[in-house]
């Protein structure tokens, strides 16, 4: 028998021996990069839009090390958005945006993401937005199915908020738009 029949072999019989197998992604790849959607070296392509201070901080975060922390600093709304502008390389066609988000509990704060579709020139061609259910101190995960429009070659992101006070803390972490099918 050769090595890769019977590595195969082996496969097999270790995943029939177990429970069943869950997988729970996509076999394509987040378009924003690695540093920007999962936040364990740094903020990435984050930057403070409006009303807010934003760090990475390692705090008991819902997938790996680090969330993006958002503290607001003035009242009636806040915002983080990319700093790289057209944004990240896209395609026309479906795709899935979603992202984890606890807030300040007992307040009534809402995380917002909108999803901007643009050509190759940086023309918007398209924006996407959707809300969290209240945060609380729990992580709770917001997805949503999308469409990119044709023509689309970028996609950018900005989570807002319409409430907050000074001293409201937003955290998010693992920020996806992926494909559903590979171009």
């Amino acid at each position: 028998m050769n090595r890769g029949r019977w590595s195969l072999l082996w496969l097999v019989a270790a995943l029939t021996a177990c429970e069943p197998a869950t997988i729970d992604h996509s076999p394509t790849s987040n378009l924003l990069d690695a540093e920007t959607a999962s936040l364990e070296t740094g903020l990435g392509a984050w930057t403070a839009w409006y009303a807010v201070t934003v760090s990475s901080a390692s705090t008991a975060a819902r997938e790996g090390e680090a969330v993006l922390r958002v503290e607001v600093t003035e009242p009636y709304g806040w915002g983080v958005s990319l700093d790289n502008w057209p944004g990240f390389a896209a395609s026309p066609g479906a795709h899935r945006a979603s992202f984890w988000a606890r807030g300040s509990p007992g307040r009534s704060l809402v995380a917002e993401m909108r999803v901007l579709w643009r050509d190759s020139g940086g023309r918007e061609l398209q924006a996407e937005t959707f809300s969290s259910p209240v945060l609380s101190g729990q992580w709770v995960r917001t997805a949503r199915e999308l469409t990119a429009p044709a023509g689309t070659e970028r996609v950018s992101v900005e989570v807002t908020g319409a409430e907050g006070a000074p001293g409201d803390v937003i955290e998010l972490d693992a920020l996806v738009v992926q494909a559903l099918r590979a171009p």
